[in-house]
């Protein structure tokens, strides 16, 4: 009798009163959440991910469910999250849009659920005795470059804005410690991403910055979820989605600044450096997560410069990548539809 009802049509079950089990499944034992491991070396980071994980977010939304928060740093932050959720290694992480991009464009199989950040800022120094006064007299310069991150395609554009390409310069892929060893050292000329620290001491000066910039030309982040997660944890995939929405609106707020630059301090930056950095930002603007129009063109707009200058070989949707349900469930049941315009 078994054998006979598991080769008849859902159809006919259904008419038999035999339940149907759906895809989506109640909960995982463990949900593998991907950070950008700004910590140099240690698990901390900045932005929404820095007070999920300083403040146990995730932890605590899903204790009584017995879930077990599995969370990795990676130090090679985007390209190493593309290449963890490539070995099917990660359900979630939030990073870049270029390596999001990058990502979603050579095949991984994700959803794009939410905004981390936007209009991250990025400068790019140089040595103090140096007579570089413009962007434009970069040509030929050897410059270091975390390649692959969001930072290397905020510097391919304000390149083209100066009438230049990558193929004009000399990127070294440096990042971090590396990049400000060999500029201390002098074997580059300049720092894409480069340390308020160095300015401070005298060891550089600011070329360009990008909190002038308008938002076209600035950095974002992105939270991805793989489709086989999301369509088997649907629920799952919403709680995850409020919690890093609570962290946004937490923020958002003036009077949370100061802890939020203690959590950001655990990165290794200084807090002066980093307290005049963040505060040239309007937060509500910044912490925005909602996959409103604007972000969505922000994205198509990116992703289209990937494409035309060949960063990526296949053209991207970016409407149809973007799962614009989770986050307007969750931000329902907040009560914050109407707090980010």
């Amino acid at each position: 009798m078994m054998k006979w009802i598991k080769i008849l049509p859902v159809a006919v079950l259904l008419l038999m009163g035999v339940t149907v089990v759906s895809h989506a499944e109640d909960k995982p034992k463990v949900i593998r959440y991907g950070f950008n491991g700004n910590g140099l070396g240690r698990p901390f980071t900045g932005g929404v991910g820095g007070v999920i994980n300083d403040k146990n977010l995730l932890e605590k939304e899903f204790a009584k469910d017995g879930i077990r928060i599995e969370k990795t740093f990676l130090a090679s932050t985007g390209p190493g999250l593309n290449e963890a959720f490539a070995s099917g290694l990660l359900d979630i992480a939030g990073f870049g849009d270029f390596p999001n991009i990058v990502g979603r464009a050579g095949g991984l199989k994700t959803r794009w659920i939410l905004v981390g950040v936007r209009g991250d800022n990025s400068r790019i120094i140089v040595h103090p005795e140096s007579n570089i006064t413009s962007v434009k007299q970069l040509k030929g310069l050897r410059i270091g470059v975390a390649k692959g991150t969001w930072a290397q395609l905020w510097f391919a554009k304000i390149l083209v804005v100066n009438g230049l390409t990558e193929k004009d310069v000399k990127v070294l892929n440096l990042k971090g410690s590396d990049a400000t060893a060999a500029f201390v050292a002098g074997s580059i000329d300049a720092v894409v991403g480069g340390s308020l620290s160095l300015v401070d001491q005298g060891l550089a000066k600011i070329l360009y910055e990008s909190n002038k910039d308008p938002q076209s030309l600035r950095g974002r982040d992105g939270l991805l979820v793989t489709e086989a997660f999301a369509q088997k944890y649907p629920d799952i995939v919403k709680r995850i989605v409020k919690v890093n929405i609570q962290a946004a609106y937490w923020l958002s707020q003036p009077q949370n600044t100061a802890e939020y630059l203690r959590i950001s301090g655990k990165t290794g930056g200084v807090y002066k450096d980093a307290k005049k950095d963040y505060l040239t930002h309007d937060l509500k603007v910044k912490w925005n997560p909602r996959l409103d129009k604007e972000a969505i063109d922000h994205y198509q707009a990116k992703a289209d410069f990937c494409y035309a200058n060949g960063y990526i070989r296949n053209k991207l949707d970016v409407e149809k990548w973007a799962d614009k349900s989770f986050s307007e469930a969750a931000l329902k049941e907040l009560g914050l539809e109407n707090y980010w315009k």
